[in-house]
């Protein structure tokens, strides 16, 4: 059986609406989004429990950790929510790999929701339970969750790699010549891989501690030592998760197989360098870089990281043939420019106002009263959204009446 023409057979004989560079594109701009949160989620979420047994030591650790509770709280519903787009332009271009990865391990794919349902549960419970003066065994339903979100890390770690390796597939399904069909086995982990990525949530804490700092710096209720506390513990975190993380990423890089050719990529080796000298950055007080600065630097290697995924999803399936440019394509204009002009104008126009409205608001104390600028740009957010839906329905509407009468 060649695999390479059995990995081809299985693509979607439909093929896709667009060139597939619009799609690789896409999954990793969105991937990038979905990280980051999982990062600070993790990141946040440690913080908290370990600030919340250290309440004891002083007032501003209980202060970060009810501050850090919030942020997990958000962060992994954002996390959640953007980590369906880039799943779904994986399926358009690497459909055969994904599907088959996940009827190999299905029960823990499966599992995945429930865990995930069961963890950000906990989460909430423990931001219930964690207010001034809570008992210390609210904590555990924290511990839990986090143990519960590392397991989910796990397994869409697991789902991912194994999709890059076709040969073994068979064997997986089949080992010894016996079918299993249970789903039961996670069959393939790569862990300097999954450890390099855990590992990722401290240098972000740390970076995101020095941009909070500078945030809440207009803040008259937020005191000054309370800030230079937090400055200071971003600038540890950042600077030691940053050496760890750059040490895993170099684990990683001699990890890869010889035959991809992939130790030889510049951008492997760059990665590391650039979260070293990242936390080298983060740690010198001479320098002073105000914390949106560092902040940017860490998502930009972050969207690195999202390349370098992608080459190495491609280096791994280039010797069976596949290639995601060789999908056929069936031009659809008219939902091209559509989804492009949703991102755009719904994307850009609401997701602008929220934004703005959001980051104002938290730095005024008490009620936020909107500036006329923030008031016409909710005013056009709502404009767009009236437009949005009405192209949508007449578009739809103009679609199945020529399928009725004119077909």
């Amino acid at each position: 059986m060649d695999v390479g023409t059995v990995l081809n057979t299985m693509r979607d004989p439909a093929g896709v609406p667009a060139p597939p560079l619009v799609f690789q594109v896409l999954a990793v701009v969105t991937w990038v989004f979905h990280i980051a949160f999982v990062f600070l989620t993790l990141g946040s979420g440690v913080l908290a429990v370990y600030a919340f047994y250290k309440r004891e030591a002083g007032p501003f650790w209980e202060q970060l950790s009810l501050a850090m509770t919030k942020v997990a709280k958000v962060g992994v519903s954002l996390l959640i929510v953007l980590g369906v787009a880039p799943l779904l332009f994986t399926q358009v271009i690497y459909d055969p790999q994904w599907y088959t990865s996940n009827v190999l391990s299905a029960a823990w794919a499966i599992g995945f929701i429930f865990t995930l349902i069961v963890g950000y549960c906990l989460w909430f419970v423990f931001y219930e339970a964690n207010h001034e003066g809570a008992k210390r065994y609210v904590g555990i339903y924290a511990v839990m969750s986090l143990v519960l979100f590392a397991l989910d890390g796990l397994i869409m770690h697991v789902l991912t790699y194994q999709a890059i390796q076709p040969d073994k597939w068979m064997s997986w399904y089949a080992p010894g010549g016996i079918v299993d069909n249970s789903g039961t086995t996670l069959h393939a982990i790569e862990w300097p891989r999954y450890l390099f990525i855990m590992s990722l949530s401290a240098p972000a804490i740390g970076l995101y501690l020095l941009a909070y700092a500078d945030y809440l710096s207009v803040r008259k209720d937020k005191t000054r030592e309370y800030l230079e506390f937090s400055r200071n513990l971003g600038r540890k975190i950042a600077a030691g998760g940053g050496i760890i993380s750059a040490s895993l990423a170099l684990w990683w890089q001699f990890d890869l197989p010889a035959s991809t050719g992939l130790r030889s990529e510049p951008l492997g080796w760059a990665i590391p360098l650039g979260f070293a000298m990242l936390g080298w950055l983060a740690s010198q007080r001479i320098l002073r870089l105000h914390g949106y600065i560092l902040l940017s630097l860490g998502a930009a290697m972050i969207a690195l990281l999202a390349i370098w995924r992608e080459l190495i999803r491609i280096a791994y399936l280039k010797p069976f043939g596949y290639v995601a440019d060789a999908y056929k394509i069936h031009a659809d204009l008219p939902s091209t420019v559509l989804f492009f002009s949703t991102i755009l104008g719904v994307g850009g126009l609401v997701g602008g106002y929220y934004l703005t409205l959001l980051y104002r608001a938290g730095r005024v104390e008490g009620t936020y009263t909107a500036s006329p600028g923030v008031s016409r740009l909710g005013s056009a957010a709502v404009a767009v959204l009236v437009v949005w839906i009405g192209v949508f329905f007449v578009y739809g509407v103009a679609i199945w009446l020529r399928n009725a009468f004119l077909a």
